[in-house]
């Protein structure tokens, strides 16, 4: 009879200990990505080329047509868009129409801002990628 107590005992206290673990898990709350909103501008002497838009990422989103695609590549390079070599197999003619693209705001939180004219605007696509497509 004592044996058959103890059992008992010993299988309450079990199964209470478990129950009384399961609460006790503790789950990570989800941590926000440092902020990374940039806004993007790429300008040019023809009035009409001039664009602007707003890029943000982690996640993606603004009012840049191709978001996703443009943080992915500046993911690449940490933000840095003067190190990006994006579309090296494109081949672009020599004509000299320089348009200049600035990016400035912050990623993941730490603030940037680049500025780089090129020769024309296929240069900077081969340079950028989507980045400055806007």
């Amino acid at each position: 009879m004592f044996a058959k107590l103890t059992r008992r005992v010993l299988l309450a206290t079990a199964l209470l200990a478990g129950t009384a673990v399961v609460p006790g898990i503790a789950t990570a709350a989800p941590t926000a990505a440092p902020d990374s909103t940039m806004r993007l501008t790429v300008k040019s002497d023809v009035l009409t080329a001039n664009k602007f838009g707003e890029l943000k990422c982690h996640p993606s989103g603004g009012t840049h047509q191709h978001a996703a695609k443009a943080c992915e590549e500046l993911e690449k390079v940490n933000g840095n868009f003067t190190a990006m070599q994006a579309n090296l197999g494109k081949v672009c003619t020599l004509e000299h129409q320089p348009v200049t693209a600035t990016i400035e705001g912050k990623w993941r939180g730490k603030e940037i801002r680049y500025t780089q004219t090129y020769s024309n605007s296929c240069t900077l696509q081969v340079k950028t990628g989507v980045v400055f497509d806007l």
